[in-house]
């Protein structure tokens, strides 16, 4: 790993301590956390959650309405079916109204804060925290079953017909029954950062580890169908990865963008570029889309090639967003903390949400 990837490591865990000791006063922030719908963007950083007007970024509504230092947002927000779902570095996990950002309910029984996005299915939603717990919460909010792993959580969870599959900074991913029950774990050679990523047919589970090593999994029973490491060329793996036309496709921490046959594990190709990456991939209807730390965002076909540049300046650690219309992808250090691009690359407008 890099000089610059053990700095942002050793920020994050160092965030996770302090904010432990439960010491009053104001918080660190991180990264802007964004998910999209088709009526807004939705913005978690700082000391509030926000609903962004897509043609201009004004602010339509902010959660809570007064700044609070005991309340801060670390974790992306996600939008289902009219509601967002975010935690926060208070320990707190909100439901809230997607039109005007209303707190829906308030889950308060968890261990540690929020780093990680949730995920939501038929009203049930799978919430990972930094006490190395997954929590189960029903429609409303009521706890029905904790799941514990040996280290922080901040992977978002897959969910497959009949299972939820977890990565955590303990070098395991592992699958859990719907009530909560363990299938099986398998350890891997480093921490689990970005999202796993399960295939259509829930038969295997790809998952990348700072570890230097993309993995598929027997969702059945957790063995290792395949590992691959480009003969120890790969570097650590933060982001998610993608899964299209058979092709799995990641990124790893020097900007190393890899092409593999899911079904094998063997390579198809590889495309290099020279800057950092920390988030991970999104995909796009001719490509791929990717954020560097450098405040880049390049887009590449299928085949690696690139399709698109666009320098935003400051420093992102996510990848961007999209909805199918445009994309937003969040930075810091920068002139603006939240940029918009259409789907060639082109800013749309930039802004720094104000309550």
């Amino acid at each position: 790993m890099k000089r610059t990837h053990y700095l942002v490591f050793a920020i994050l865990l160092g965030l996770t301590i302090i904010l432990s000791a439960c010491v009053p006063g104001p918080r660190v922030t991180g990264t802007p956390g964004i998910d999209l719908s088709e009526e807004m963007v939705y913005v978690a950083y700082g000391n509030f959650v926000y609903g962004l007007n897509p043609e201009n970024g004004s602010v339509t509504w902010n959660f809570p309405d007064e700044a609070s230092n005991q309340v801060v947002f670390f974790a992306p927000p996600i939008y289902s079916e009219g509601n967002i779902y975010v935690g926060d570095l208070a320990n707190n996990f909100h439901k809230l109204d997607a039109e005007n950002g209303e707190a829906e309910w308030t889950f308060t029984e968890a261990k540690g804060f929020f780093m990680g996005q949730a995920a939501v299915e038929d009203g049930m939603v799978y919430a990972p925290s930094n006490d190395g717990n997954l929590y189960a919460l029903n429609e409303n909010g009521n706890l029905l079953w904790t799941f514990e792993t040996g280290h922080y959580i901040w992977a978002q969870p897959q969910i497959s017909s009949n299972a939820v599959f977890i990565g955590s900074m303990d070098h395991s991913a592992y699958a859990v029954t719907k009530d909560g029950e363990e299938i099986w774990s398998q350890e891997l050679s480093g921490a689990i950062i970005g999202s796993p990523v399960l295939s259509e047919d829930e038969a295997v589970l790809f998952v990348g580890s700072i570890g230097k090593e993309m993995v598929a999994l027997d969702t059945s029973n957790g063995e290792i169908i395949w590992t691959f490491n480009a003969g120890g060329d790969l570097e650590s793996v933060w982001g998610k990865a993608i899964l299209v036309d058979g092709l799995l496709i990641f990124v790893d921490s020097t900007g190393q963008v890899f092409a593999l046959d899911a079904e094998t594990g063997d390579p198809e190709w590889q495309t290099d570029f020279s800057e950092n990456v920390v988030g991970g991939l999104e995909a796009i209807s001719d490509g791929f889309v990717l954020a560097t730390e450098q405040g880049s965002i390049k887009a590449f076909d299928l085949d690696g090639s690139p399709l698109w540049e666009a320098t935003l300046g400051g420093e992102s650690f996510r990848e961007p967003v999209t909805n199918g219309e445009y994309l937003a992808v969040g930075l810091i250090d920068g002139e603006n903390l939240i940029y918009s691009l259409n789907m060639s690359g082109v800013q749309l407008w930039s802004t720094t949400p104000e309550n």
